[in-house]
């Protein structure tokens, strides 16, 4: 319609319709791409294991291999190399059942990594990147063991999809004020709160779907996996931007790199799996077992 409430027409309506084809030209390659990657995540969650764990270690190689070379004009070789080899003795320390070495070994030589990179190069994207594809791998291997540990990687896929979803179609087809234009001059308000509203609605649907309460509690902790979903996006497009980058990488049609696809499921999840360790499990406090079963207990025992 124009502005005068009549319809468009002539060159006026073919503007228009180019317009509307510009903003969503890339939406069917991501649709394709984005279904990939979710039944592939989904299946190996659902197998869980090994299958499971090769899966996250391929993808933690994937993100610390794009980081590297985002940041690459300042990161030397020799760090890079060194953070490549601390990754994988972190996850063949998980392979042989020795994950709370493998967590260790990772915070030190992360912390490792910096002091030695601050004294070449007076910087720490070396130690940042390996803690960046370290930490979600060594979330979701803890995550996943327990009776409840598929249904939260589920949840977390719901509050993440259902955020980027929602944010992607309010931001286009709302738009107006920018969110943070110096970091990502696309992102915008009206987006910002669409990915709340998402997180919100999939996972909630989700959660009932498969027989899980949904009350007060899950939906506070959709909205703060949304949260933290939404500042992992902003990171890393600061990253990008301050190294002049449009991607992360070429791997995904339509998306980019698997950092300009996973980058807010990176921060939902490791902050997901510090709450289940701050938060005790709900009735006996002696009781530690599992994480996906105090985070069971604490957010999903009582249904709306």
């Amino acid at each position: 319609m124009s502005e005068d409430g009549k319809a468009a027409t002539g060159p006026l309506k073919g503007r228009a319709t180019g317009a509307v084809k510009g903003r969503y030209s890339d939406l069917p390659l991501r649709i394709v791409s984005a279904l990939v990657l979710a039944g592939s995540a989904m299946w190996c969650s659902w197998m869980g294991g090994t299958v499971f764990l090769l899966l996250i270690a391929v993808f933690s190689a994937l993100i610390l291999f794009e980081f590297s070379g985002m940041v690459q004009s300042v990161l030397p070789l020799r760090v890079r190399v060194g953070a490549g080899l601390i990754l994988a003795l972190v996850i063949a320390a998980h392979f042989v059942g020795l994950p709370d070495s493998g967590v260790l070994l990772l915070l030190v030589g992360a912390v490792l990594l910096i002091l030695w990179e601050s004294l070449v190069r007076r910087s720490g994207w070396g130690g940042a990147g390996l803690l960046y594809a370290g930490l979600p791998f060594a979330a979701l291997s803890a995550l996943r063991p327990g009776e409840g540990g598929l249904f939260v990687i589920l949840f977390t896929f719901a509050c993440v999809w259902g955020a980027d979803t929602f944010a992607y179609f309010a931001g286009k087809g709302i738009g107006g004020p920018k969110l943070a234009p110096a970091i990502s001059p696309n992102k915008t308000w009206s987006g910002f709160f669409g990915g709340f509203a998402g997180a919100i609605v999939i996972s909630s649907a989700l959660a009932l779907a498969l027989g899980h309460g949904v009350g007060p509690a899950s939906i506070l902790l959709a909205v703060v996996l949304a949260l933290f979903c939404q500042i992992g996006d902003l990171f890393e497009s600061w990253v990008k931007r301050r190294f002049g980058l449009k991607d992360s990488g070429w791997i995904i049609p339509g998306h980019g790199g698997v950092l300009d696809r996973i980058d807010g499921f990176i921060f939902a999840i490791v902050v997901l799996a510090l709450i289940a360790l701050v938060l005790p499990a709900s009735g006996d406090p002696a009781a530690f077992g599992p994480l996906s079963d105090h985070l069971m207990s604490r957010f999903f025992a009582a249904p709306l």
